[in-house]
Formats: C-alpha cells, sequence, structure tokens
C-alpha cells in the first residue's frame, strides 16, 4: 500500500512538473516584448480556431495528447514541446509580441471559472483538430470521432461569452472591451474536410459540407458581431493540396491531377471554393454591418507564393513540398510514424522547409503569415494599420 501510494505521488508530482514547465514557456514567448505598449493599439486579441493557433488548449485537456507532447516539437525557439504543433512559434504567437502583451493565455491554462485578471489581455480559444461544424455532425455522418476534438467553433465561442462575463461586470464594460478588442476568427475549416478525407471519403462527400462550413463561421462572426465586436479578420484555408500528408496519402494519381506547382490541383479548388463562399459570406456581412470592420485574411495566396517562388523567401526549392520532420518515403510523409517516433526523418533546418510535419508548417511560415496580417498585403486594411481608429472610436 505505502508503495503504491509512493508511485501515486511521484506521478502526480511529474504531471504537476509538466503542466508547469508548459505555463512557464507560454509566458516566456511573450516576455521578450515591449511593455510600454501603445494605448492607441488593442489591449486584447481573442482568437478562434484549430492547431494552426493553439497555443496550448489540446495538450491541456486531452489525456494521451501524442506527438505534440514530444520533441522535436518546439525545438526552434522554446527548446521543448509546449502544445504548438510546429517547430517554434505560431501566428499568433508574432501578433501578441507585436501588440507588446507580455502575456496571453491558451483559455484552458486559466483557472476555472473564469476570472478577470486571467484575462487581462484577452485569451486564445483555438484547439487543435478544431472543426467549424459540431462533433455531432461528423458522428451522424458516420465518422469516426475519436480524432476530432468535442470542442468546435461554437464551443469556443461559448468558452468566449465565460471570459467576457468575468472580465465585463456591467453593459458599458462589455461595450468598451468589444469595441477596443481584436477578434482572430480562423483559420477554421480544414479539418471539416481533413478528418473524412484521411478517413477515405470521396471529393463528392466532401465539397456538400462546404456550405455548412461557411454558415458555421458566419454564425460565429454574428455572435461576435451581437456582443459588439467591431474589429474581426478571418483567414481562409491554406493550400491543402500542397501539403505533403494529402500529397502521400493520394499519391499515384494521374498526371492531370497535379498543377504546376507539383500540388493536388483538385484538393486546391476545393480549397479555393472554400474561400470563394467565405470572402461572399464576409461581403453579406459587411454590408448588414456597415459599422464592423470584417477582414479576410488571403491565407491561400500568401502560402501558395512561398510554394511557388521558395528561394525569394529563403526556403529549399527542393524540399518545398517536403515534410521537415516525418516517416520518410514519398514527401516525407509517410503515415506510419510520426515527427517523434524512433526512425522518423528530421531536416537539419526547419527555417528551410515549409512543412513541419506534413500537416502544419514551420515557424519560418507562421513568421511570415504573421507579417502578412500584421502589415500586409494579405489582409486588407492589415491589424497594424487599424490600431489608431479602433481605439479612438
Amino acid at each position: 500500500m505505502a508503495e503504491a501510494t509512493l508511485t501515486t505521488l511521484r506521478m502526480r508530482l511529474v504531471v504537476a512538473a509538466t503542466l508547469f514547465a508548459l505555463l512557464a514557456t507560454t509566458v516566456s514567448a511573450y516576455a521578450a516584448a515591449p511593455q510600454n505598449r501603445s494605448s492607441s493599439c488593442y489591449p486584447r486579441m481573442f482568437s478562434f480556431g484549430d492547431s494552426l493557433i493553439d497555443t496550448g488548449n489540446f495538450i491541456h485537456y486531452s489525456k494521451a495528447p501524442g506527438s505534440v507532447s514530444r520533441p522535436p516539437y518546439g525545438r526552434t525557439f522554446f527548446g521543448r514541446p509546449t502544445g504548438r504543433w510546429s517547430d517554434g512559434r505560431l501566428i499568433v504567437d508574432f501578433i501578441v509580441k507585436r501588440l507588446g502583451f507580455p502575456c496571453w493565455p491558451a483559455y484552458l491554462q486559466a483557472k476555472s471559472p473564469a476570472r478577470k485578471e486571467d484575462f487581462q489581455y484577452g485569451a486564445n480559444f483555438a484547439v487543435a483538430s478544431g472543426t467549424a461544424l459540431n462533433q455531432l455532425l461528423f458522428e451522424k455522418k458516420p465518422l469516426d470521432i475519436s480524432g476530432i476534438t468535442p470542442y468546435s467553433l461554437g464551443i469556443q465561442i461559448g468558452w468566449f461569452k465565460k471570459v467576457l462575463a468575468a472580465i465585463a461586470s456591467t453593459e458599458e464594460e462589455r461595450e468598451e472591451v468589444m469595441a477596443k478588442s481584436l477578434f482572430l476568427l480562423g483559420e477554421i475549416g480544414a479539418n471539416d474536410y481533413n478528418h473524412p478525407f484521411f478517413q477515405n471519403k470521396t471529393l463528392g462527400w466532401v465539397k456538400p459540407l462546404v456550405p455548412r462550413v461557411i454558415r458555421s463561421i458566419g454564425l460565429s462572426i454574428e455572435a461576435l458581431i451581437e456582443l459588439g465586436a467591431k474589429t474581426i479578420y478571418v483567414p481562409g484555408v491554406f493550400p491543402l493540396g500542397c501539403v505533403p500528408r494529402y500529397l502521400y496519402f493520394f499519391r499515384g494519381g494521374e498526371p492531370g491531377d497535379y498543377d504546376s506547382a507539383g500540388c493536388l490541383g483538385w484538393l486546391n479548388a476545393l480549397t479555393a471554393y472554400h474561400n470563394r463562399m467565405l470572402k461572399a459570406k464576409i461581403g453579406d456581412l459587411r454590408r448588414a454591418h456597415p459599422g464592423v470592420s470584417i477582414t479576410y485574411v488571403d491565407y491561400y495566396d500568401e502560402v501558395l507564393s512561398l510554394i511557388t517562388a521558395p528561394a525569394q523567401n529563403g526556403f529549399d526549392a527542393g524540399k518545398v513540398l517536403y515534410a521537415c520532420c516525418g516517416g520518410g518515403g514519398p514527401y516525407n510523409a509517410n503515415l506510419t510514424l510520426k515527427c517523434p517516433d524512433p526512425g522518423a526523418v528530421r531536416c537539419a533546418d526547419p527555417s528551410r522547409y515549409v512543412s513541419w510535419d506534413g500537416l502544419h508548417m514551420t515557424e519560418a511560415v507562421y513568421r511570415i503569415m504573421a507579417r502578412g496580417m500584421l502589415q500586409g498585403p494579405f489582409a486588407n486594411p492589415p491589424i497594424m494599420s487599424t490600431c489608431n481608429h479602433t481605439n479612438r472610436q
């Protein structure tokens, strides 16, 4: 009995130490940010989405977080795994640093129930494997939902409402928080297509999901607007047909399946269809809410430009469609081995690669994507140009 108790105590200490290290890492990501932030910029940012911007929610709720909890994830900047699906920082890390926030928590890292002091600079609600559609819909299809988080976009919006109630106790406070905060909704939607495709569903099965995905995103934008949001950035989906894991999964296709860059043309056409519908929805919402700034962020053209002109952006032209860290084989994206597994093929320099693990991108790419949002040209108006305008309201 004593031996069992001692073993249990040791396990608890290990878990506590791991969570403490993750929390310390989250703080350190923003510790270098300037403390004398300009009062003319956004005092808070709230984001929603999936693994492209999840800074720790998945690893805090999952009982078996898998690859993201093991090296070499986090190697480039943090030196250890932090719950980010990359070798280093994500898009939101660079935005938060530019805005000058000394800390910015993933929602599930904070104490429950939500407390005002935990969300002084906003929060990140994004969860890896997150979808725009809810898990129940996929279960009814039916799909295997074991790899689909229950924390879909609608759930994330519900989390935000709890935080808003904690940080703004009066109507006046709520209006001020909503009007002066920056909202990043997405990227979201890619996993609504990823999950079915990787369960061998066809394009004919997946494509009808697109209007439903766009409707869900639109409803979430409207929910934020109804709460008082004035500045919302909504990224589209990046070119899925250029993702190494897809190129491996659908390898051996006909020559006509591929475009001039070597990407799957039919899958990029699906992505472009999603983005056209999203831009149309944003246009409708702008007309319905003329006092709200809703900006589409063009992740598709931004990432495609890195793939079609890799040398201009510092990437290895010969490896632009290969994973830096993967299971070997074509595109270094063999699905039988994960990046941290023994026998995985790991590149020497992630900054020369677009893809990190065959599905997610490298810190080098996320830095460029963040710059495209902060300064343009892939967001119009770019984030930094809207700071003064928003906070004079």
